[in-house]
């Protein structure tokens, strides 16, 4: 059977390190949901939590998102401080 991931997302980073997804959670701090949640790109996490989710999966975080999704994070970031 075919993966369904590629070599630039968060769960073949994760998968070649040999982590779970809930020990990846654990690491970072957060819930298993939030966690699946930003695998499955349901959520986008913060600027700082993708930094931090880069350096637990030792890739740069250009390998975990496009140049769009991370103007996104950082849209997001910026416009949520603002209210």
């Amino acid at each position: 059977m075919k993966s369904t991931y590629t070599d630039t997302s968060i769960k073949y980073y994760r998968k070649k390190l040999n982590l779970k997804q809930s020990e990846l959670a654990e690491k970072l701090g957060i819930s298993n949901t939030d966690m699946s949640f930003i695998e499955t790109k349901k959520m986008y996490p913060e600027p700082v939590m993708a930094e931090l989710l880069s350096q637990a999966l030792g890739v740069p975080i250009g390998n975990l998102y496009s140049e769009e999704e991370l103007s996104l994070i950082l849209y997001r970031s910026t416009h949520e401080n603002q209210n």
